[in-house]
């Protein structure tokens, strides 16, 4: 047996490239088959990413195209299946990986190489979204094969390189197509013309130009899609910012650090951490400025956010840019402590991640383990749905339109009720300004003598009912237990209203209350 290992490693020192094919093939293919096996509903983005996907356009209310074309494309192959919806996030994330083996090859050799390729399958963050869809997927492989690209142009002589320029424009282009946070990766390209000796092979304005003009014709459609639709997506990515009232929210600069220890991994961002601190050291190992390269499109997302954190709020995966250079950078500093005695640190990183998800996908499969473990808050959102769904559709029938007013909530029913025999959907805008697409889409125009039916997962808001209609009934209740409260009532509860009389130039009875 021991041979036989022996035997194992020696191709895998021998044949680096098929090594990292088959594992990053396995991998992959095991996640395929879990999207079956999973328990979990869709989330509301997923479910909204889906509705934007029955009818494709060059942009939406919140987000570029990419993530609807992508779920248009597989339930389209595939049919309106929870693991349909989700089918291309596993092979995006085994591409990315095989981009960053490519990226670690060409710039440290084979070792580091097979390290980044492992480190990206196996990153927490990147293991939770090989159960799911999200804009972060399609963005980071084009992030990771722009990153391919580039290090390409480096390394090839200056007369040629013409389809490397053409591969970095689009996977730049595909990119701002998918998540406008690409717009960090032309930033570390500055950057590192400005740092980095090796980031300077890439200088070569004819085929810089190339690069731009392409990215350039391929977002071009989004651009002009914004333009045609009042700017919809860049407002909502502005509005996400928030920066407004007090500019000074250091516990959410806390946060937004000790997330990163869950989107890393604690011991890869401590690593990085401590990396940090001995930087000058680490650099005078590296006479070619790679370090410096690959740190020129980690540390600008990073401390981008850091500030957004500080002035105002920021969710944990929004620096998810600065970690495929990261997963590169981290094997180099480790591999070349004491000629490689750092690898210990990525050994423990990677087997603690890997129980890690083996925890996390017994889970997904059973959710009674989270109930056990008190853990049911963190599975809430995706469980449930399905039979909740079923049993309000035939709460809702014979009523002249369902109202709701919950971006979430609105999302879920939309799925749950797909190809089925319901009354139309109307969204109420509380606020008076449209913040989601189905305000949008499912526009709040009821009639003086209808008779509606209101679906309520809370109480906040109720108020703004009060007055716009005659009469309010409370005709029901649906409870699913998901074994947790929200906003203090048991999760997941519905009230249902019927409701008629609709007085449209009520400006209902809230004036200050909920």
């Amino acid at each position: 047996m021991i041979e036989n290992i022996r035997k194992a490693l020696a191709v895998m020192e021998d044949r680096p490239t098929l090594t990292v094919l088959i594992a990053v093939g396995a991998v992959t293919f095991l996640r395929l088959v879990l999207l079956f096996l999973y328990q979990t509903s869709l989330g509301p983005d997923e479910a909204q990413y889906w509705f934007w996907g029955q009818e494709l356009d060059w942009g939406y209310y919140s987000k570029p195209p990419v993530i609807a074309w992508s779920i248009a494309l597989t339930t389209g192959l595939f049919g309106d299946h929870v693991w349909a919806v989700r089918f291309l996030s596993p092979l995006m994330i085994g591409a990315m990986a095989l981009c960053l083996y490519g990226v670690g090859r060409k710039l440290y050799g084979d070792r580091v190489a097979i390290w980044a390729a492992m480190l990206w399958l196996f990153l927490p963050a990147i293991m939770l979204g090989s159960t799911m869809i999200t804009t972060d997927v399609p963005l980071l492989l084009c992030w990771s094969a722009a990153l391919f690209c580039l290090v390409g142009l480096a390394e090839t002589p200056k007369e040629q390189g013409t389809w490397w320029a053409v591969g970095l424009g689009a996977a730049i282009g595909m990119g701002f197509l998918s998540k406008y946070a690409m717009i960090y990766f032309p930033l570390g390209w500055v950057i590192a013309l400005v740092l980095s000796p090796y980031a300077r092979r890439t200088f070569r304005p004819g085929k810089i130009a190339l690069a731009l003009l392409v990215a350039a014709v391929i977002f071009a459609p989004n651009i002009w899609w914004n333009f045609a639709n009042g700017l919809q997506t860049l407002s909502h990515t502005a509005d996400n910012a928030n920066w407004s009232g007090q500019l000074a929210h250091p516990d959410e600069l806390l946060d937004f650090v000790a997330g990163q220890f869950g989107v890393a991994g604690p011991i890869i961002f401590g690593a990085f951490l401590f990396g940090l601190f001995t930087l000058r050291r680490r650099l005078l190992l590296d006479g070619k400025g790679r370090d410096l390269f690959l740190l020129s499109f980690i540390l600008p997302p990073l401390i981008i956010i850091c500030v957004q954190a500080f002035l105002s709020r920021a969710h944990a995966n929004w620096a998810m840019a600065a970690y495929p250079a990261m997963t590169v950078l981290l094997p180099a500093w480790f591999l070349r402590r004491e000629g490689g005695k750092g690898v210990w640190v990525l050994r423990s990183s990677l087997g603690l991640h890997v129980v890690i998800g083996l925890f996390f996908t017994a889970v997904l499969l059973n959710f009674s383990l989270a109930d056990a473990m008190g853990m049911s808050k963190s599975v809430k959102r995706l469980r449930g749905w399905e039979q909740q769904g079923a049993e309000l559709l035939q709460s809702v029938q014979g009523y002249d339109a369902v109202i709701t007013d919950e971006r979430e909530f609105a999302a879920h029913l939309n799925w749950e009720w797909r190809g089925k025999d319901h009354p139309p959907m109307m969204v109420a805008d509380l606020n008076n300004r449209p913040d989601n697409t189905y305000e949008y889409v499912f526009a709040f125009e009821p009639e003086t003598d209808g008779n509606y039916i209101l679906l309520r997962p809370w109480a906040v808001g109720f108020c703004w009912y009060v007055g716009r209609f005659e009469t309010i009934d409370l005709v029901g209740t649906n409870f699913i237990d998901l074994h947790d409260e929200r906003r203090g009532r048991p999760e997941r509860t519905i009230e249902l209203f019927e409701v008629t009389g609709y007085d449209p130039d009520s400006l209902g009875g809230c004036h200050g209350r909920s």
